[in-house]
């Protein structure tokens, strides 16, 4: 009876441990862009600051100074946003000699569209 016991408790255990597993599903969010002036010409070395927060029941997410990045010579960026439970903003400086920039700061989208997150391009336009 104890040699069966075993058997049985052996044979659970390969079953359970043969069995695949799935993988987890990667929900990363790419997120690229552009920063420009008002005429499409593209401006190198913005400074692209990612912050990140977390919504607490009933309160808005507090957003903190997570990572930076610059513009290449293209005027263009890219950043993958991890799948961590935070709500993320993509936010870009104002460049020197520039009054402003449209938008300041946008959402990062982490919308699931046939099982992969929606690619965010976000663009910014600095004006004088």
């Amino acid at each position: 009876m104890k040699n069966y016991i075993i058997f049985i408790f052996a044979s659970i255990f390969i079953f359970c441990t043969s069995c695949r597993t799935e993988e987890k599903q990667n929900l990363d969010v790419n997120v690229s862009g552009n920063v420009a002036k008002q005429n499409s010409v593209s401006i190198s070395d913005v400074k692209i600051l990612i912050t990140r927060g977390k919504s607490i029941t009933y309160f808005p997410a507090i957003y903190k100074a997570f990572d930076s990045l610059t513009t290449d010579k293209n005027g263009n960026y890219s950043y993958i946003v991890k799948d961590d439970g935070y709500e993320y903003k993509v936010c870009c400086g104002v460049p020197q000699g520039y009054s402003s920039v449209s938008p300041n700061c946008k959402d990062v989208n982490k919308s699931i569209v046939n099982s992969h997150t929606v690619p965010n391009i976000i663009n910014f336009t600095v004006t004088k």
